[in-house]
């Protein structure tokens, strides 16, 4: 049975062919939209016993989105002290995965460590961090610092505005 068109006539199946050459619009992962807060950095390996830095033989780099945090910093709009204090509530809020990301693992064969435990002790220093942030300042510290989205879009005014809550917020944590 041949497909018929809306005139009732039949129509020629057409073959379907992927150009010869590739377009230049079509770059997948490569295209300019996903190139946002990306950087290139050195795949080097750190000696455990010096502690020094070795650089990869092959010239291999590693591709890794910065944060809205570190994008404000380096735009200026956040200090480093400012930095510091979002990057602490990150690392509490994820239950302090870049101090020991093996405690989880580990077996204690005598009955004393419970990993749940350290996990909750963990959430509790978040919890002890996020009463110092102002309840006006949660909102925009919980966004940016937390969940790693930019500040709310809008008129310049209300960017402003949302960038000193944050500034406030980040300022409020020990």
């Amino acid at each position: 049975m041949k497909p018929v068109t809306r005139k009732g006539r039949n129509r020629r199946p057409r073959p379907v062919s992927l150009p010869a050459t590739p377009t230049s619009w079509d770059k997948g992962a490569d295209g300019p939209a996903n190139q946002d807060r990306l950087i290139d950095e050195p795949a080097a390996e750190f000696d455990p016993r010096t502690g020094r830095e070795t650089p990869n033989p092959n010239g291999v780099r590693r591709r890794r989105r910065l944060p809205w945090v570190r994008v404000y910093h380096v735009q200026g709009r956040l200090s480093a002290q400012q930095l510091a204090a979002a990057e602490r509530l990150r690392m509490a809020a994820e239950g302090m995965r870049e101090r020991d990301p093996l405690a989880a693992l580990r077996i204690d064969r005598t009955g004393h460590a419970d990993p749940e435990a350290a996990r909750v002790d963990a959430r509790a220093w978040f919890r002890r961090l996020w009463a110092a942030v102002p309840p006006a300042s949660r909102a925009v510290v919980e966004r940016v610092a937390i969940d790693d989205q930019p500040i709310w879009h809008g008129n310049t005014a209300q960017r402003e505005r949302y960038m000193q809550r944050l500034r406030e917020g980040l300022d409020a944590i020990p």
